[in-house]
């Protein structure tokens, strides 16, 4: 009699204790859905904002509500030296860094490599006081020994430059002492992987895209707004010509519970992107 008043006790106890485990897995899974989301998207803004503060309205090329593709910063010096091709023009540039601390005579948030775009400063030929931008690309790298008597060489125990061979000469002098900086073509994309989507970034070296790496994720789908993009001209209004933006207006949807265990919902994160020396940025 005992056994048969005490197992449907216990049997009830196992129910009650099992239901409330499981509402405690499903809370806790809520909580890191929650969580989760928030996290990824912002990592996703963070990727956002260190890519495209640097750039210029003119380094962007491609803008969706699934891409975006524009000219990255990789590396920074200083021209210390330009060899001379035809008459009156330049193909090859040396270049340091303006930093004596930097051993290796240049700032890289990446190697360079043959392919990167190059942005130089070359005479005026009309003007004697300004200087034009002379947009290239590296065709050959190679150490150099140009500066050695060059103020930002000094102290260095390796004197070598980084010799950069363009694809298009200058059709006039470099200006020495003007900055140089290397471009790479990057993209952000919003990719599919399985069933779920994520935000990627891919850079083009030589013309061949690399392998898409992940950077944040899973958010939504294109069809479900996952990620949508909007140039703003010089009082926030939307533009649609690359040459008026002066910011990128980012936002990005994530579901909480991409299990589909609970009801939908979603954290959005949005912002904008203020770019660099532009003239409509001024006017915000």
């Amino acid at each position: 009699m005992e056994l048969l008043v005490a197992l449907p006790i216990a049997a009830l106890l196992a129910v009650a204790a099992a239901a409330t485990l499981i509402g405690a897995w499903r809370l806790a899974r809520r909580a890191e859905s929650s969580q989760g989301g928030a996290r990824e998207l912002r990592h996703a803004q963070a990727a956002f904002e260190s890519e495209l503060r640097p750039l210029r309205a003119g380094d962007i090329q491609v803008l969706s509500d699934t891409a975006i593709e524009f000219d990255a910063l990789v590396g920074a010096g200083v021209a210390c030296a330009a060899a001379v091709g035809l008459p009156g023009s330049s193909d090859r540039v040396e270049m340091v860094s303006a930093d004596p601390t930097e051993a290796r005579g240049v700032s890289w948030a990446s190697s360079v490599q043959i392919g990167d775009a190059l942005s130089l400063w070359r005479t005026n030929p009309d003007s004697v006081s300004s200087l034009i931008e002379h947009r290239t690309a590296v065709r050959d790298i190679s150490w150099g020994a140009a500066c050695n008597a060059s103020p930002w060489m000094a102290g260095w125990a390796d004197r070598r430059t980084v010799r950069l061979t363009l694809t298009d000469g200058s059709p006039s002098a470099l200006a020495i002492g003007a900055p140089v900086a290397v471009h790479r073509r990057t993209r952000l994309t919003l990719y599919r992987s399985g069933v779920l989507w994520y935000l990627g970034r891919r850079t083009r070296t030589g013309g061949v895209w690399d392998v898409v790496q992940p950077v944040a994720g899973p958010l939504l789908s294109p069809t479900q707004r996952g990620m949508t993009a909007r140039l703003l001209d010089g009082t926030g209004t939307p533009t649609l010509r690359i040459a008026d933006a002066a910011a990128v207006r980012i936002e990005l949807r994530a579901d909480r519970a991409p299990d589909g265990r609970t009801a939908a919902r979603r954290d959005t994160a949005a912002f904008e992107v203020v770019l660099r020396a532009e003239s409509a940025q001024r006017r915000r």
